[in-house]
């Protein structure tokens, strides 16, 4: 009732006071929409931001893990071509130790032959007794055999001047 005692301009004054006031509240909705819509998007932005930054850690982790592994293969890489390459060296310093064994005890041999040029007064038998102490047809066959390849087939077919070897005599052949 109290409404219908007011004037036709308190009417108008509240009308206009309610449309303001609508006006108002509705401009602050929206200001507040678009304050939301702001945070929502600033938001949105730093979510964003967030995850590019993650993404791009989680890339450099994995590339940082990646060239952590790879420099770790090539590190074994290198550490089994040193101990491959320290095994040949090995292998190559005891092959040449051998072969310098053989060459040795090959000297050795050698030197237990005696060089001897035939002359016109010698015989098996005398270069038997001279360089084994014995005549028999062992020791003298021993010479020729050991030369056989220089002399030929038959024992009486050498020739003066030709070089031949005595070779050591041999366990078998020695006086007991």
């Amino acid at each position: 009732m109290a409404d219908k005692k007011k004037s036709l301009l308190d009417k108008a004054v509240d009308a206009l006071t309610n449309r303001d006031e609508k006006a108002a509240a509705a401009e602050a909705e929206a200001k507040k929409l678009q304050a939301e819509k702001v945070m929502a998007e600033a938001k949105l932005a730093q979510e964003a931001r967030v995850k590019a930054e993650a993404a791009a850690k989680a890339k450099a982790d994995a590339e940082a893990k990646a060239k952590a592994e790879a420099a770790a293969k090539q590190k074994e890489a290198q550490e089994r071509l040193a101990k491959i390459q320290e095994e040949q060296k090995a292998k190559i310093e005891a092959k040449k130790e051998e072969l310098e064994q053989k060459k040795a005890e090959e000297a050795a041999y050698k030197a237990q032959f005696v060089k001897h040029v035939w002359t016109n007064e010698d015989t098996y038998a005398s270069l038997a007794f001279k360089h084994y102490g014995s005549i028999k047809e062992p020791y003298w066959r021993l010479i020729y055999e050991h030369n056989k390849h220089i002399i030929g087939d038959h024992p009486n077919h050498i020739k003066t001047g030709t070089e031949i070897e005595i070779p050591p005599l041999p366990d078998e052949l020695k006086k007991k």
